[in-house]
């Protein structure tokens, strides 16, 4: 018997159980795609069956047990949360193509080569060898046949397999590949909002020397905010146009809340230049410092949302204290939605979801 996958997220097919990943009501020779898979892709569905780290380990172990080219792909808007530690111990002397992926959110006049060189950098610091830096937009297709030639230099040969996080874009990513390069129009691979939607490794044939390009589930970062939130809420966090920064004159005992997620407070002798760096419908709110704790307590899910008032009981917080010597510009990274750069001395407590990471790196732009 021939076990026939879906072609969206790469589970076996079958017919017995509705609960179970790849079924299909009734499956037939020609059924190329599970019922999940379907409503996704014709109904917005958003998948009620995810893959799990055990499903993802147990790929990527496989993987790099294989003689393959290795595309390691993060989100550039949440590079932090997705520039993985455990991931990138895995991949450790592989032959690793580093792609950041959704540069069409970034504003139009940012330096693309400021990037790859700050990409550069945050390699350097812990030693991780890539053979090339690429920055995409598999949305709006920016800098894919780049990528592809790249590909086709580095590959000698063997199949190609995307890895990363979950949510970073891998399937989309591969969907802009094909409709570049061969004549297909529309997404071959199931894609979603909500992290874990690919199950299986999926191999799509694609060089003329019969080699695949190969997608995988996606690594789910505990301390992304996506996994601690509904996904009602994902729709304000998650950027799907590119950021208008929001720039602020800070003085001393002023705060910076973004909606619900993050509060930061400032103390500075001198006035400081702040920008927010987030999706367009976050709310963001400025206040005095002493006003924080108040609207924590009052306001959290009715004016700071995300998160929505029937999930706010479930996040807890916690706060830290960082002090820039305003030598030079920083950025303070949130784990999946945005960041925040600061040019001045000054110090900052931070407030946020205690199960998040922040991250503190020199600025990205400018």
């Amino acid at each position: 018997m021939i076990l026939r996958k879906c072609k969206g997220c790469g589970a076996v097919l079958q017919e017995t159980d509705p609960a179970k990943a790849g079924f299909i009501p009734i499956l037939k020779e020609d059924s190329s795609y599970c019922k999940r898979c379907y409503r996704m892709m014709h109904y917005n569905e958003l998948p009620k069956i995810i893959a799990s780290n055990k499903d993802y380990e147990h790929v990527i172990d496989d993987i790099i047990q294989r003689n393959g080219l290795i595309v390691f792909v993060v989100d550039i808007f949440a590079f932090k949360a997705t520039f993985n530690k455990k991931m990138i111990d895995k991949l450790r002397n592989k032959n690793v193509i580093l792609v950041a992926n959704k540069y069409d959110v970034f504003p139009k006049s940012t330096n693309i080569s400021n990037i790859v060189n700050w990409l550069s950098k945050e390699c350097e610091k812990i030693f991780f060898r890539v053979d090339a830096i690429h920055i995409v937009s598999s949305k709006k297709g920016y800098y894919i046949d780049d990528l592809t030639n790249t590909i086709d230099i580095a590959r000698k040969g063997r199949d190609v397999y995307f890895v990363g996080c979950a949510n970073v874009g891998k399937s989309s990513l591969i969907n802009a590949l094909l409709k570049r390069n061969t004549s297909q129009k529309n997404d071959v691979i199931s894609t979603s909002m909500i992290p874990g939607t690919t199950l299986n490794q999926i191999r799509i044939p694609f060089f003329e020397d019969g080699k695949y390009l190969i997608d995988t589930p996606g690594l789910i970062n505990e301390a992304d905010i996506l996994n601690q939130l509904l996904p009602m809420s994902y729709n304000k966090i998650l950027p799907s146009t590119e950021m208008k920064p929001i720039t602020y004159q800070i003085t001393n005992n002023n705060a910076i809340m973004l909606a619900g997620l993050a509060a930061l407070e400032f103390e500075c002798e001198n006035p400081i230049s702040v920008i927010v760096y987030t999706a367009k419908d976050l709310y963001i709110h400025r206040c005095k410092s002493d006003r924080v704790n108040d609207l924590f307590n009052n306001q959290l899910g009715v004016l700071l949302t995300p998160p929505d008032y029937t999930e706010k009981d479930s996040i807890k917080y916690k706060s830290e204290i960082i002090e820039l010597d305003g030598l030079n510009k920083k950025d303070v990274w949130f784990s999946g939605f945005g960041f925040v750069s600061i040019k001045g001395k000054a110090k900052i407590k931070i407030t946020y979801p205690e199960k998040t990471e922040v991250f503190v790196t020199n600025a990205i732009i400018g």
